[in-house]
């Protein structure tokens, strides 16, 4: 097995989730962040850190990018301009212009971009999608999806919703959830309740909702909401109901998940941690195995939905996305 050179960009929560299952997945890591904590995360791992961007991609593999959102798009630009594969953590970048970008750049040059939308790799996410993708709910699917989280950092604490914040971050767990089960959307709706006073925790709690209305004909709705007290870190729901049956999930559970009617079948608890098996998938994509589960274009689907639902706050009005490949 061939080890990769990985440079990871950040020293935070999910940079630390990051390292581990880099480790894990048999990469070598060199450590950067412009906050001054990339030695001291690089010493707990016994990795190395380095002092600039370009000393952590020179001879790199893949970058992953686990910097505040508003610094993606010079590190993948130059990533990217380097030959050197992508890893970021979501949102790919801050609207919808500077994703296109990045996507576009990285087909030119034939390099791999890979969104690091890490519930897609939840055990019961995961066999949700397989569910659905069998047939086995039947049809006229509807879906409710939530995600509740402790929001300690300031620089997605915006208040208002034409600037996003809630609706552009923690939103996009859910979206990418309803964009990979269900397909394309066309029509988003979307409030925004509440507003975080940066730096938050201070501040009251902010909520976003949206609903999708999917090329294929399905409805999802979902729900996030920033807590001002880091209890729980972070909370996952769904409902997913079809003509031949239910699928719940709650991760605050001591159960998986719960199924009721038809033939979709109970099934338990399963897997590894989310972020082993984002890394482990992306690990073996970069070492000429299957493509993963997510690749560039998903991230900018989500990146366009998200920026549509903070449109849509924003005016009050639904939003209208075309189809991928109609016309425009």
């Amino acid at each position: 097995m061939r080890e990769l050179e990985t440079a990871l960009i950040g020293a935070g929560l999910i940079a630390r989730m990051h390292l581990e299952a880099w480790i894990g997945a048999g990469a070598s890591v060199r450590v950067h962040s412009l906050d001054g904590r990339a030695a001291e995360l690089a010493a707990e791992f016994g990795v190395k850190a380095v002092d600039s961007l370009e000393e952590a991609l020179d001879g790199a593999d893949v970058v992953d990018i686990c910097s505040p959102t508003e610094t993606h798009r010079d590190i993948a630009l130059a990533a990217i301009a380097g030959g050197v594969a992508v890893v970021c953590e979501k949102p790919l970048a801050a609207d919808v212009a500077e994703a296109e970008e990045i996507v576009g750049a990285a087909e030119e040059a034939g390099v791999p971009v890979y969104p690091a939308h890490d519930i897609r790799f939840a055990p019961a996410y995961a066999r949700l999608h397989e569910l659905v993708a069998e047939g086995r709910l039947g049809t006229g699917t509807v879906a409710r999806f939530t995600v509740a989280g402790y929001h300690p950092r300031a620089w997605t604490g915006h208040a208002s919703a034409e600037s996003g914040g809630i609706l552009t971050d923690q939103l996009l767990h859910g979206v990418d959830i309803a964009y990979w089960l269900f397909g394309d959307v066309v029509r988003v709706h979307a409030l925004y309740q509440g507003g975080i006073a940066a730096p938050a925790p201070e501040g009251t709690a902010a909520v976003g909702t949206v609903v999708l209305t999917h090329a294929g004909g399905a409805l999802s709705q979902v729900v996030c909401r920033w807590t001002p007290t880091p209890q729980p870190p972070i909370r996952v729901t769904f409902h997913v109901t079809g003509t031949d049956g239910t699928i719940v999930h709650d991760s605050d559970w001591p159960q998986e998940i719960q199924v009721s009617g038809g033939p979709a079948g109970a099934f338990g608890y399963y897997g590894e941690s989310p972020f082993t098996s984002e890394i482990s998938e992306f690990a073996r994509a970069l070492r000429g195995g299957p493509q993963p589960r997510l690749v560039a274009h998903d991230a900018l689907a989500a990146v366009r939905i998200t920026q549509a639902a903070a449109r849509s706050a924003w005016t009050g009005r639904a939003v209208e996305l075309p189809v991928k490949g109609a016309a425009a």
